[in-house]
């Protein structure tokens, strides 16, 4: 039976997964029930085979980038910065994407499928859906590489939160698919897209933040103030008086959203400004899109 300590270890993973692998997982359900609802399933073997070249393009990607990079862990802030920051430019493309695509999400896909039909282009349809997989499956590498690097998480629990995480996203597309009829994605998206933001903002931030622990970056103030007796980033963090759901809750914030319990005013200034231009671009966007 699993101890605390390990499903606070599983929990952080296994978020992060059920978020990547469900936005895969609906945009490719969305495909498969237009393929079924035009009596075209003979395609639905195009959309499987771009499902496996994405899969094993993204567990070659997960063994080969720790390889690559790893010469790097010997400078920790600076390796973690980098991963975190990689990670939030990625998550800004697909803020981006979602903005642009989310209004018409079913409608843009519908269409491209059709269109790959009757151009005789099937193939296309196995590369919207590796594209699709693939850049959830290099993102979610990314940030559970930066996960492993925070308090007690190690690899073994990374992968298996992010199996659990994926699993739980697959067993809801396939409720879907074979149960409902029709899901709000406008909503669903919209949701996903201020999550995103949350993200983005926090792990850029939090990369800053280990770029100023390297000595690479002015922290104009190095602590604004300190409210790690309170709210900790580690569990457990060593403070017998701090309640363990609090540390909890800290591990989880700081994997999730960058969290920092001390930050520099650099931090402070960034954080804002990054949720405000992030969030007025993707409205922008979503907005145009919508119309």
């Amino acid at each position: 039976m699993l101890n605390q300590i390990s499903l606070v270890d599983l929990s952080v993973p296994m978020f992060l997964a059920l978020r990547e692998g469900l936005e895969a997982v609906l945009v490719v359900v969305i495909i498969l029930l237009y393929l079924r609802k035009t009596n075209q399933r003979i395609y639905f073997k195009y959309v499987y085979l771009g499902i496996i070249l994405a899969i094993a393009a993204s567990i070659a990607f997960a063994i080969i980038f720790p390889l690559v990079f790893g010469e790097f862990t010997e400078i920790e802030e600076i390796f973690e910065g980098t991963t975190f920051i990689i990670s939030g430019i990625f998550i800004l493309t697909l803020v981006l994407w979602v903005s642009k695509e989310g209004p018409r999400m079913r409608e843009n896909l519908e269409g491209k499928v059709e269109n790959s039909i009757k151009t005789q282009k099937v193939f296309s349809i196995s590369f919207t859906a590796f594209i699709i997989i693939i850049r959830e499956g290099v993102e979610l590498v990314l940030l559970t590489t930066g996960a492993t690097s925070q308090g007690s998480l190690n690899q073994v629990n990374v992968i298996l939160g992010s199996i659990i995480g994926l699993i739980i996203s697959i067993l809801i597309g396939v409720l879907i698919f074979y149960g409902i009829k029709s899901i709000n994605l406008s909503v669903f998206f919209k949701i996903t897209n201020v999550m995103l933001i949350l993200f983005a903002a926090g792990l850029i931030t939090y990369g800053i933040h280990e770029f100023i622990e390297a000595g690479i970056i002015n922290p104009i103030i190095e602590e604004m103030w300190n409210i790690e007796h309170i709210l900790p980033e580690r569990f457990p963090d060593g403070n017998p008086a701090t309640p363990e759901f609090l540390e909890i809750i800290g591990v989880l914030l700081k994997a999730l959203f960058g969290y920092n319990a001390n930050p520099a005013l650099l931090e402070v200034i960034i954080y804002p400004v990054l949720l405000v231009s992030i969030g007025v671009i993707s409205a922008l966007i979503w907005k145009r899109n919508n119309n």
